[in-house]
């Protein structure tokens, strides 16, 4: 039987979820796609169709569609770790840049649209548009530095791909705030990246509220515990990400050539 470890992402590069749930399914669905006709850059063009068509039922509003969205953005999120698992397979451990491109392309069409998305859904049911705008301007202050150097990333590897071992490339910019690594600041900053920051994070924060939002409290209750959580997301992104992207802008100018 094959180790799907061996040409999975290293756990300590990898979404803590991910790594012990979703990567699970997809290093089963890599191995059986292996010997067939199915390409990782298909999963992944399947991967934004089944994004956006969620994005319908979040814009819907109401807990039900909700729901249903974000099931079929887990789904997508799914299909993105077996695109990837599967170009390792077939590569040996190794992708193609037409890949990067592609996942490149997957990051920035539904990463910052899930919250925007989101909050259109309350928008329909008569909330003001104002959280919208909001959400427009964080998510591009979260999201915009981060796009920027992966294109430049995936441009720079084109032209060398020896840069792939340059380790500076991909460093990993630090976010949140607080000073130490035990500090109160530095903790409770960790766990608000964690579960609200990241997008796997905000992701299942959604599928959780919906769950409860169809099952056990009232439209009413499910729109206002929704509009709070995006009002603090929004909070949480201008505050825990303002010194990472600042740190991000910084690396374009000297990644930029």
């Amino acid at each position: 039987m094959t180790d799907i470890k061996r040409f999975q992402k290293p756990k300590d590069k990898d979404f803590l979820f991910a790594w012990h749930f979703q990567r699970k399914i997809s290093g089963l669905a890599a191995v059986g796609l292996q010997n067939t006709f199915i390409t990782p850059n298909q999963i992944t063009m399947l991967s934004i169709l089944v994004g956006l068509v969620s994005f319908y039922y979040f814009f819907q509003g109401a807990a039900k569609n909700d729901l249903i969205g974000i099931l079929l953005y887990q789904l997508s999120f799914l299909l993105d770790c077996v695109d990837g698992d599967l170009a390792r397979l077939r590569g040996n451990n190794k992708v193609k840049l037409s890949g990067m491109y592609f996942d490149y392309l997957r990051a920035l069409l539904l990463e910052p649209l899930l919250p925007i998305f989101l909050a259109i859904g309350l928008v329909i049911n008569g909330y003001s548009e104002l959280l919208v705008l909001m959400l427009v301007v964080v998510c591009y202050w979260r999201w915009a530095p981060q796009f920027a150097r992966e294109h430049i990333v995936v441009r720079q590897l084109s032209r060398n791909k020896g840069l792939v071992e340059n380790t500076q490339l991909f460093q990993d910019m630090k976010k949140g705030i607080g000073k130490g690594k035990m500090s109160i600041a530095v903790i409770i900053s960790k766990i608000i990246i964690m579960f609200w920051g990241l997008p796997i994070g905000l992701m299942n924060t959604i599928t959780v509220l919906a769950f409860i939002g169809v099952y056990f409290i009232s439209a009413v209750q499910y729109d206002e515990i929704k509009f709070t959580y995006l009002v603090l997301l929004a909070v949480f992104y201008l505050l825990h990400f303002l010194k990472a992207s600042m740190s991000e802008y910084k690396q374009l100018n000297k990644f930029w050539r």
